[in-house]
């Protein structure tokens, strides 16, 4: 029943995830904390001639998106992987874009998830990491504190230059954090 909620209230903010990524026909595409997967039957439908993975930590999510999706993961356009995004399960660059909505606060570790989905990530890549609104923000458009906060452990995990944009979806403001993978080359030893 969650997946069915989760599915119905986050269709809008998915389409401007991939609105953000300008998402290509023939690219690699990463969904991380894909729950019920609407997400990435969305990016299937835009990435036709491209490859689309779902990652979730829930074994019932990963049920429910490879439901979902089991046409496309049939095809083998799709895949729907269950794993924790602190420890992604796919080589260094292996995806073109990627993006996270509103599942960044479920990571145990988020640095360390930021700095896993920046690894699998290519060079010059876009990733889009969403996330709601917190109560008590002062919805004048500015970005507040904690997203400040959330755009530097980005910077710090290897991103290059963040932008920021804001959306309203069912009455909840929704901010996304975008960024290209840094075009410098962070092949140095991980400090943590």
């Amino acid at each position: 029943m969650a997946g069915q909620i989760i599915s119905r209230l986050t269709g809008e903010a998915n389409q401007w995830m991939l609105d953000c990524l300008s998402l290509q026909g023939d690219e690699r595409v990463l969904d991380v904390g894909c729950g019920p997967g609407r997400g990435v039957a969305l990016a299937a439908d835009r990435a036709t001639a491209g490859f689309v993975t779902g990652v979730d930590s829930s074994a019932t999510m990963v049920r429910q998106a490879s439901r979902r999706n089991r046409l496309a993961c049939r095809d083998g356009r799709v895949q729907v992987v269950r794993a924790d995004a602190t420890r992604l399960p796919f080589r260094d660059a292996h995806f073109d874009k990627a993006w996270s909505l509103n599942s960044m606060q479920f990571w145990a570790a988020p640095e360390r998830g930021l700095r896993e989905l920046r690894r699998v990530v290519g060079r010059g890549g876009r990733t889009v990491v969403g996330l709601m609104a917190r109560s008590g923000d002062d919805g004048e458009g500015v970005p507040p504190p904690w997203l400040v906060g959330t755009a530097g452990m980005m910077t710090d995990a290897g991103f290059g230059a963040i932008t920021f944009d804001r959306r309203t979806f069912g009455g909840v403001v929704h901010w996304a954090l975008l960024s290209r993978a840094s075009l410098c080359s962070r092949e140095q030893p991980d400090q943590g």
